[in-house]
Parts: C-alpha cells; structure tokens; sequence
C-alpha cells in the first residue's frame, strides 16, 4: 500500500506542472527563460546597495538546507548509523574514497573539504530547480498597457511589497517574470565563482606541494634550457640546440598557462549550459505537451548528477596533476 502512495505521490508531482503551464500565454512561458537573473531587492550596508537575485537568494536556501542536513543527520551520533546519519556517511565515504584512489591518503585529507563541498553544493542547486512550481513563481509588473497574462494566476501585492519589488523591473518588457527562486547553476556568476575557487585551490595546492619558484617555473616558465646554454657557453663549450629547445619550452608553459585559463571558462560554461538547457527543455516539453516531463524528468536529474559529479571529479584531477611532481611517478 505504501509503495502505490510514494508512486502516486511522484507521479502527481511530475505531472502537476504538464496540467498547469499549457494554459499559459505564449509570451508568459517565455518570459520565464531569461539568461540574467532577476534582482528580487537591495541590501543597504554602510551606505552601499547590493542587489539580491534569485540566484543569489537560492544559493543561501541550498546552504541552509545542506547544513541543516548535516545538524539532522549527526544530532545524534550513534556506533551503528541509521536513518540520516547512514546516508550521510554513505556521501561523504564515497567521495573520500574517490579522493583517496586519486590523489593517495595524505593528499586525500586536503582535496577532500573541497571536493566534497563542490559535489554536494551542485548537486542540491541542479535538483532544488527541478522542483515543480520552483521557477514560476514570482513577480510580474501589471499595468493597462500591460495586462496580466492570461491562464496565470496572479494576486495584487501590498503596497509596502510593491515598492520593495516593483522598481526592479524593466518596464520595456511586456511580461517580465521575476522568479522569487531559481536554481544558481542557471547563474553564470556562480559558475564562474565555482571555477575560480576550483582553479586557484588547484593553484595554491601545488604551489604548496612543490614550492612557489619550483611550481611556476616547472609548469609555465621553463626556462631551464636556457640555464643550460649559458652555462656551456661559460665552458667554452657551447651548445646551441639548446637555445631551440629553450624557446619549444616556452611555447610549452604559454600553452599550459594558456590551458590553466581555459578550464576556468570550460568549468563555467558546461556547467550553466546544462543545467539552463534542461530547465528550457522541461518548461518547452511541458507547454507542449502534458506527459513529456515525466520522460525529461528523469533525464534532467541524471544530468543534473552527473554535471556535479563532473565538476568535483575534474576539480580533484586537476589538483592531483598540480601536486605532482614533473616526470615523478607515485604508486598508491
């Protein structure tokens, strides 16, 4: 009996929003897919305005959720784990374990806070935004020459709550829809902040593992032939092929620097080009048509596991090449 209630219960939720969206306007459903998040409203802190997105706002509730997971999960500690703590501890053995299979045990214990915040962090922002209802829910700026769009239901805001929202708005739109919650992956500031933390971490990881001089001049300016040269030539004994390969080895450490860089924008990209491309494709799915999200629904939460698993998993590559030695070979 209760396996056919959990069964309902999914498929009502996956459902609901396939009997919804088709009664909206066409202008409403696009209104919805917008790349710049929306701001919800300003913070005044010594005199400056920070605008407060969606995004932004929905990043705290991801936290929030994640941390009370966690004070749930270990309020009360216990040598045989159930209920919450179980699966907390099935999380956090499998990530370290995949940190100690690539990087070894002493490296494991730096990468692992790092990687395991990443993995748990996107994951829960890729999943909270396919919630059905997460996204159209929000503000829309009515006015005579801009009516409310029609299979919306809508509800007139207090006045102190319309000027706290109302001048947020482009008033060029016809329809501007501003989400109150939206997945923070769909935010290219947050994918790009994640690609940041990850590459300059893998930075100062290695710089701390090889040394600062020895990193830098190891990976991006090899200048050691160079060094070489020099010193034949004080011999008397000068070898010029050295000078060529000197400078194929500059070329070398520009590409790497090159490559360094280009992982910023690869993390940054593929993260928010996934996870915005399906959000599209579940609200374009379900205004065609009722059941194509139940099909997509599954889809979109294996994508949305797969790109956090991606970012962590590449994350502790990327530190474990950056903390090994040129040329050294390491048996784990």
């Amino acid at each position: 009996m209760k396996r056919w209630l959990y069964i309902i219960i999914l498929g009502a939720i996956l459902f609901v929003p396939g009997f919804i969206l088709p009664r909206f306007d066409v202008k409403a459903v696009t209104a919805s897919v917008a790349v710049k998040p929306e701001v919800l409203f300003e913070l005044e802190l010594g005199g400056t305005a920070f605008p407060i997105s969606n995004t932004l706002f929905t990043s705290w509730i991801v936290m929030l959720l994640i941390i009370l997971f966690a004070i749930a999960a270990t309020r009360k500690m216990s040598l045989v784990p159930g209920g919450l703590q179980n699966v907390l501890e099935m999380i956090i053995e499998a990530i370290y374990g995949l940190c100690e299979n690539a990087a070894g045990a002493t490296r494991a214990k730096k990468f692992f806070p790092i990687v395991a915040t990443i993995f748990l962090f996107v994951l829960v922002s890729n999943w909270l935004g396919l919630i059905p209802g997460f996204g159209p829910i929000g503000i829309i700026p009515v006015d005579a020459k801009h009516p409310a769009p029609e299979g919306i239901a809508t509800f007139p805001l207090s006045h102190s709550l319309e000027e706290f929202f109302g001048p947020k708005h482009e008033e060029h739109h016809e329809y501007v829809l501003a989400p109150f919650v939206r997945s923070p992956s769909t935010d290219l500031n947050l994918t790009i902040g994640l690609a940041l933390i990850s590459m300059i971490m893998t930075q100062i990881f290695g710089m701390q593992a090889l040394g600062v001089v020895k990193y830098w001049f190891v990976r991006f300016i090899m200048v050691g032939k160079f060094g070489e040269f020099f010193k034949s030539l004080a011999q008397g004994k000068p070898k010029f092929g050295l000078i060529f390969m000197g400078l194929l080895d500059l070329f070398v450490g520009v590409l790497e620097f090159i490559s360094e860089v280009s992982k910023i924008l690869s993390f940054t990209f593929r993260l928010f080009g996934n996870i915005f491309a399906g959000e599209v494709v579940l609200l374009v799915m379900t205004f065609l048509f009722v059941a194509a999200p139940f099909i997509f629904y599954w889809f979109e939460l294996f994508v949305g596991f797969i790109q956090a698993f991606v970012f962590a998993l590449l994350t502790l590559i990327f530190m474990t090449i950056a903390t090994t030695a040129h040329g050294a070979e390491e048996h784990h």
